[in-house]
């Protein structure tokens, strides 16, 4: 215990390797610079999408969340004709019932709006945005990670649990929300592709026939990166799900209840705004105002609201994580939230980033 009495008041009660590494990235961001980082990426999504195909849309804008209905039940089968008396008596044979149980459920599909696929056919595809601004900061960042983790074992207070969780600390608070973005567009891809065989309708649709080249040159290792880092990074990722994410899901519940409850109010709002745009235009037909074409456009659909909650909940996940940092530690209901707000002062995050000597790392960090 005399050793524990070294740390600071200000570091105790959490995984003391986040005091033996307090000047080796393990500093995270303030609050505003993780929505700034959310508001950033979105714009420099759709802004690369309107320069190279002429539209706002991301490939998540084209995806709908269908509830598919069950099949109807197949009919009744004959009756057996009658048996004929056997001749000698036998032993019966026993009969065996397959009860199929999941055939009648109804299913979830995702799939692409028919209309929007048709209109949009050369639009969005795997291209130099995903090798050069996605993938790459994205790899880059995670073999960083990796290296500086070798030495975890030599440090002060170090042992397999406490390095398991320092890693996920620096994993989850930089790597996290860059990469939950990433993988929802890297599936919507994954889907608009698989429509598209689905429709005919040609992976790379350019009118010249160069273009058309240097797209399926581009298309090709972008869709593989794409792939790798999805599959190398998840992979990353997933054991702490399991092992500090849930049970934190699970202690702290009521932050969960809040995020259901503001992704209900977005809902009532939007219902209340389609309920009150119908009264007050009329929407019989598709040869309407400009201005009313925009105003039916945001009605209620359910993949907005699919959207709105995929879009925000990922970027509660790295605080759960961290507050699993000082409640697996000792730190009580209370003192976790308050010792994770503590840990995102803005003062000590830009003297980090500014005295840092390890500029490839600041530069990531930023991206």
């Amino acid at each position: 215990m005399a050793e524990i009495n070294t740390i600071p008041p200000n570091y105790q009660n959490a995984n003391p390797l986040l005091y033996t590494f307090r000047d080796d990235n393990t500093g995270i961001q303030p609050y505003f610079i993780a929505v700034s980082q959310f508001f950033i990426f979105e714009f420099s999504f759709r802004l690369w999408d309107r320069a190279v195909c002429g539209t706002w849309l991301l490939p998540s804008d084209f995806i709908d969340l269908q509830i598919v209905p069950p099949p109807p039940p197949p009919p009744p089968p004959p009756p057996p004709p009658a048996p004929a008396p056997p001749a000698l008596p036998r032993r019966r044979s026993s009969r065996i019932r397959t009860i199929y149980l999941l055939n009648y459920q109804k299913g979830i599909l995702l799939k692409t709006n028919d209309d929007d696929l048709e209109e949009h056919k050369q639009k969005p595809t795997f291209d130099l945005f995903d090798l050069l601004f996605a993938c790459s900061p994205l790899i880059a960042h995670a073999i960083w990670y990796c290296i500086i983790q070798a030495n975890c074992m030599s440090g002060e207070f170090a042992t397999v649990w406490n390095c398991y969780n320092l890693f996920g600390y620096r994993i989850y608070n930089y790597l996290f929300d860059p990469f939950s973005m990433f993988a929802y567009e890297y599936i919507s891809k994954m889907i608009l592709l698989r429509d598209k065989r689905h429709h005919n309708i040609p992976l790379i649709n350019r009118k010249k026939k160069w273009r058309r080249t240097l797209g399926k040159i581009i298309f090709y290792p972008s869709m593989i990166v794409s792939t790798i880092t999805f599959i190398f990074v998840s992979a990353m990722l997933l054991p702490y799900i399991f092992t500090n994410v849930i049970p934190m899901v699970v202690i702290y519940s009521f932050i969960v209840a809040i995020c259901a409850y503001i992704v209900a109010v977005y809902t009532g709002l939007l219902k209340f705004y389609t309920f009150v745009t119908t009264k007050i235009f009329k929407f019989d037909n598709d040869k309407l105002p400009r201005i009313q074409m925009i105003i039916r456009k945001y009605h209620f659909k359910r993949r907005f609201i699919v959207r709105f909650a995929i879009r925000w909940s990922p970027h509660i996940v790295p605080f759960l994580f961290n507050l699993s940092q000082y409640f697996f530690y000792s730190a009580d209901f209370i003192g976790g939230l308050n010792r994770e707000a503590e840990s995102r002062s803005i003062t000590d995050y830009f003297g980090r980033v500014t005295n840092s000597s390890q500029i490839a790392h600041t530069i990531l960090t930023t991206i």
